[in-house]
């Protein structure tokens, strides 16, 4: 599963609706990967971002939080990554964060010295599963 972006971009005008595949037309095979604040807390409501295993579509709007609880208590598989805001949960447990690196990321196809002003540097951060021992880096 790939990790996910720190706050996926949803339309502004996403409709709210339970969670359910568009292509299956069931919310029995959902996976929820992030679950997000919604524009106005006020409503209730969360952003989420959700596939089908049966058929590897995603989806991601507004939905209530019963909903979502739904789905996740409803899950014959237990999210392996989850994404809850800034908090990424594995195992059901948050996942702390170990020291992280500065890539310096540069293409040198020419085989002649890349100009340094040319070079990107991505720093990163390192999670940690404390049950499984998983880890993976993402951007800081």
């Amino acid at each position: 599963m790939s990790a996910q972006p720190e706050h996926f971009p949803l339309p502004a005008a996403a409709p709210m609706r339970t969670p359910q595949c568009h292509l299956c037309g069931s919310s029995q095979h959902l996976s929820v990967d992030t679950i997000g604040a919604h524009h106005d807390p006020a409503s209730g409501l969360v952003e989420v971002g959700y596939n089908c295993e049966k058929c590897g579509s995603f989806l991601a709007h507004a939905a209530t939080v019963a909903d979502v609880a739904d789905v996740l208590h409803g899950s014959t598989n237990p999210p392996g990554l989850l994404q809850f805001g800034n908090h990424h949960l594995h195992c059901g447990v948050p996942m702390h964060t170990g020291a992280g690196k500065q890539h310096v990321l540069m293409v040198d196809a020419t085989g002649q010295t890349v100009d340094p002003e040319l070079e990107v540097y991505l720093s990163t951060r390192v999670l940690h599963c404390d049950e499984c021992g998983f880890q993976m880096e993402i951007p800081d």
